[in-house]
Parts: structure tokens; sequence; C-alpha cells
């Protein structure tokens, strides 16, 4: 009995040293949950990740701001144009979350994300032909340049001939997609250059007919012609191999010439229609009399017929 009040006021200790255990692991599970949540992003002041949106629907995560527009300048940069010329047809907005709730993704899936959903395009001076887009150069004084190098090159090579654009073209200032953005006038001429370049050809198989080839490959009979110069289309012979036209330039260079031409004794003015250099129609607009070759002096005047006297000599 005389132990007794020793093993309750031990009993009493023991008591003391559990409820401060519980208390300290209680506090240390709290400190552990604030530093989880203030890394995770779950508490205010934790750890955050860029969320990218276009148009207003988030497409992307990111570990941060600058990582993001790194990504966004990569994809500008592979379009051909710089991060300071190229922009986005779409809104773009960046956003901070709690990287509890989003999850970082890989690069190259953020890549792929974004490029699926955003467009490049360049601020211009775009031409435009029947209000619709041809070509956006850097600058207007570019622009206007270029449909001066188009008329030239597009012309026949008649001094004479008056050239000017079927369609009607114009100016403006207008964002274009990179597909159509030219750096400069010589840029714009050397594609069309290319693009109309012959690039196939078409064997001749029995039963074909030049109207019949043209039409096949959606070339006029002029064009077709004119891709092949010293060939007769009118004697084809199977197995001949027939150039095809390539494409044509986004606006017609029409250019009109004037000619006279003698047949028999008048002479016929003709006026030749040129589309992009090739003849395409002939007009006779007028007929005159031809004027007689002038004289260099005067004719020998004959000598006088000798009349018969009656006498022999």
């Amino acid at each position: 009995m005389s132990h007794l009040p020793d093993a309750v006021q031990m009993e009493r200790k023991l008591r003391r040293v559990r409820r401060r255990l519980w208390i300290e692991r209680l506090v240390l599970l709290a400190l552990v949950g604030v530093f989880v949540g203030l890394y995770a992003g779950a508490l205010p002041g934790g750890r955050r990740v860029c969320l990218v949106a276009v148009e207003g629907d988030p497409v992307a995560v990111l570990p941060s701001r600058a990582e993001a527009q790194r990504i966004l300048d990569e994809i500008k940069t592979a379009s051909g144009l710089s991060p300071e010329v190229a922009e986005f047809a779409q809104k773009v907005t960046f956003h901070t979350a709690p990287a509890v709730r989003h999850p970082v993704q890989p690069e190259a899936e953020a890549i792929r994300a974004l490029s699926q959903r955003l467009e490049v395009v360049a601020p211009a001076a775009a031409i435009l032909a029947d209000g619709e887009l041809v070509v956006g150069l850097p600058t207007q004084e570019e622009a206007v340049r270029a449909l001066s190098m188009l008329l030239r090159h597009f012309s026949p090579p008649d001094p004479e001939a008056r050239a000017f654009f079927r369609e009607q073209v114009k100016v403006v200032r207008q964002r274009v997609p990179v597909e159509r953005f030219c750096a400069s006038a010589e840029d714009l001429i050397e594609k069309l250059q290319q693009a109309a370049e012959s690039r196939e050809t078409h064997t001749v198989r029995p039963g074909d007919r030049a109207w019949k080839i043209a039409e096949q490959h959606g070339v006029s009979l002029t064009r077709l012609r004119h891709a092949n110069p010293g060939v007769d289309l009118d004697r084809l012979r199977v197995g001949d191999k027939l150039r095809l036209p390539g494409e044509l330039p986004p606006v017609t260079v029409v250019a009109r010439s004037q000619v006279e031409e003698r047949v028999g004794g008048r002479i016929q003015v003709v006026r030749i229609t040129y589309e992009n250099g090739v003849e395409v129609r002939r007009e006779v607009i007028g007929r005159r009399a031809a004027a007689e070759p002038a004289s260099e002096g005067p004719a020998p005047s004959a000598p006088a017929p000798r009349r018969w006297s009656g006498e022999l000599r």
C-alpha cells in the first residue's frame, strides 16, 4: 500500500507523455500536410504551373510562363518566320494554376497540342485579286513593286503591248497565313516561275487528240501548245511526249497590241490579246486599201510605133 501513491503518480506521468506524443504527432502531420500543400500548390503560395489557353480553351500545361513562351517561339520559328515577325491567328493567354490540379505535360506533347490549335500568320501588305488573298509582303512599297514586276514578267515581249490585270487588284494591310507570305518581290516572282514550269509529261496513246489531252489535264489547248513549241499538235503520233503546263499565276496579266498585215491588195489591222504572255486571240478591227508602192523615178517611155510609109528599105 505504501507504493500506491508512487504507482498513481507514475501512471499520471505516462499519460502526460502519451498525450504529448500524440500532440507532437498531430503537429508533425499538420506541418507535413502544409509543406506538401505548399509544394503542390493546393494552398496559396504553393507551387504553381502555367496553363496555356487558346481562345479560352486550356491546351497545354508547362512548368512556367517562360517555358511556355519559349515553346510558342519555337512553333513560330518552325513556320519559317522569326518570332518577332510571326503572330498567331488565335488569341493565346497564360494562366497560373495549382500544380496539384494540373500536372505538367511532357514538352513534346505540349508542342503537338499547341501546333494543332495554332495558325501562324504574319502582318503584311496583302495583295487581293477580286477580294481573294494572293500574297502578303512586308510593306506596301514592296507589294506595289511586286505588282509591277508581275506585269513585266508575264507580259509578251512586244514593247508596245499595253498590259493590265484582268482582276480587280488592290493592296490592304492585314494578317496573312505564313504560307502566303513572301519576304520580297523577287521571292514572289521566283516562286511563281517555279510553279509555272512544266514538270509533268503526257505520253500520247492511241486515240489521243490534243484537245482531249488538254481537257484531261485541265489546261487550255492554247497553253498546251505554248508549252510544246515546235510540236504540231494536229499530227500527234503514239509515243510522243507532251510537256504539260505548270500552274497559272494567281493574277492574270492581259496585254494587247496591234499589228498591220497585208492581205492581197488590202491592209488589215489586227488586235492581238495575250494572257500571261501567251497569245490567246486575234481580231481584225479594221481594213483599208493598200497604197501602191512609190516608184523611184519616171518609167522609161516606150518608143513610138513606126508607121509604114509604103517604101521598102
